[in-house]
């Protein structure tokens, strides 16, 4: 199966931390990606202190797929060279968002 995380905005408490960075902590052969939009992105800057960085680190390390919005990056004046190790951005990733969710999607979350 594969899950499909829309993240708008960051997490604002260790409670939303968890939540949402704990549906990425699935089953053996479940694959997860994750798109960071919007404000979503910030959440993608390398060397933040706090509850969803070290979350952020362990979804990518456990295999989830992480990508983050370059247009939404550049509005909030975030380079690429400041992203997390293993986030991909992207320039059309509204579109890639929309064929994943409907051609492999077994489950999506917006947060």
């Amino acid at each position: 199966m594969r899950i499909c995380i829309l993240l708008m905005r960051t997490a604002f408490s260790e409670e939303d931390s968890e939540r949402l960075f704990g549906l990425a902590r699935c089953e053996p052969g479940t694959e997860v990606a994750i798109y960071l939009i919007g404000d979503g992105v910030l959440c993608a800057r390398k060397g933040q202190k706090g509850y969803h960085s070290d979350a952020i680190e362990e979804a990518l390390r456990n295999g989830a797929k992480m990508r983050a919005c370059l247009r939404d990056l550049r509005a909030r004046g975030i380079p690429t060279e400041e992203l997390v190790k293993g986030i991909e951005p992207v320039e059309d990733l509204e579109g890639m968002l929309i064929e994943d969710v409907m051609e492999n999607a077994g489950r999506v979350f917006s947060w």
